[in-house]
């Protein structure tokens, strides 16, 4: 067997909705205890649940979810191996520990590379088969397929057939999933083609303007990204993320860098009290690149500080701090 390459190691995409899915699972108690990152608290009521039943699959699972919102995929695995243990029949179980597999990968020696990636495949598949209308197992096999060597059952056709299961099951994420890999492929006309579809199959949700808007922003068409983010404003006024992202495509830009800052001043005072903290970290991280480009430089070196200090690998803030001059 060749080697794998090393580009396989990868962390699967958790989407937002995905995870609040994942922690309802916990108890109300602990749902807030972890919506407002008071972790320790939330193990100690998590593990309250144990201490009454040790095979209490939810609590199991929901530990596991618990270290996942710390980003310790490692200890993560141990806690949804448990839950799987306990109830076999549970998809979320079986997602779960796929994606904590997943973030594994990326640090795995390219000895156990091959046997992981099939364990990966392997939870993905059983996550699907156990309840085939979900659309996170299906996302998960699409970014097995499309990222994994062939000498382990990489295969675009497979990625895209598992994209046109979820279009039968949701027509703006089928349409969304389909642009990511024709995207991947290049094919960038056939992936605006389809990242419009999505927002026309679903105008009045948030999710299509930030598919559709990031991938302008990729492509540099920023003021296509701007006017997308607006558009979605005007159907959903409520929907501040999209605020953050017009400051972070203007940023990119380097035009109307004054809407840009009160973009986001605006965001980090309307934002949901749930509202990641890496969300938060940008957002400081913004303020400051928009300080410095007009020339206020102790104001910029404070943002940064202030986005490392929620987020202390934030790349972005951490280059920024450093070449501040």
């Amino acid at each position: 067997m060749r080697v794998l390459d090393r580009a396989f190691a990868f962390t699967v995409l958790i989407a937002v909705l995905a995870f609040h899915t994942a922690v309802s699972q916990c108890t109300p108690d602990v749902q807030r205890l972890v919506t407002d990152q008071k972790y320790d608290d939330a193990k100690t009521e998590a593990r309250a649940l144990l201490q009454r039943d040790q095979k209490d699959d939810v609590a199991l699972h929901c530990m596991g979810m618990i270290l996942i919102a710390q980003d310790n995929s490692k200890d993560a695995v141990g806690w949804f191996e448990k839950a799987v243990d306990a109830n076999d029949k549970s998809s979320a179980h079986h997602l779960w520990l796929a994606n904590a597999l997943g973030d594994q990968a990326e640090h795995a020696s390219k000895i156990k590379l091959p046997f992981l990636a099939r364990r990966i495949k392997g939870e993905f598949d059983k996550a699907a088969q156990l309840d085939p209308t979900s659309i996170d197992a299906r996302h998960g096999l699409i970014q097995y397929y499309s990222q994994a060597p062939g000498v382990v059952g990489g295969s675009m056709d497979k990625a895209r057939e598992q994209a046109r299961e979820i279009l039968k099951l949701n027509a703006s994420r089928g349409h969304y999933e389909l642009a990511q890999l024709l995207e991947r492929d290049k094919d960038v006309a056939g992936a605006e083609k389809e990242y419009l579809a999505a927002l026309a199959a679903a105008p009045d949700s948030t999710g299509p303007y930030l598919y559709l808007g990031s991938y302008y922003r990729r492509q540099k068409r920023w003021d296509d990204a701007v006017k997308t983010y607006d558009t979605g404003l005007q159907h959903r006024p409520d929907a501040s993320g999209l605020r953050l992202n017009v400051a972070y495509a203007l940023n990119q830009s380097g035009e109307n860098l004054d809407r840009g800052e009160r973009e986001t001043r605006t965001w980090l005072t309307t934002a949901p009290a749930d509202a990641p903290r890496v969300n938060k970290a940008t957002a400081h991280y913004l303020l400051g690149q928009f300080a410095e480009k007009s020339g206020r430089k102790d104001v910029a070196r404070a943002e940064y500080q202030e986005a490392l200090a929620l987020v202390p690998t934030h790349g972005d803030a951490k280059r920024a701090l450093e070449q501040l001059k």
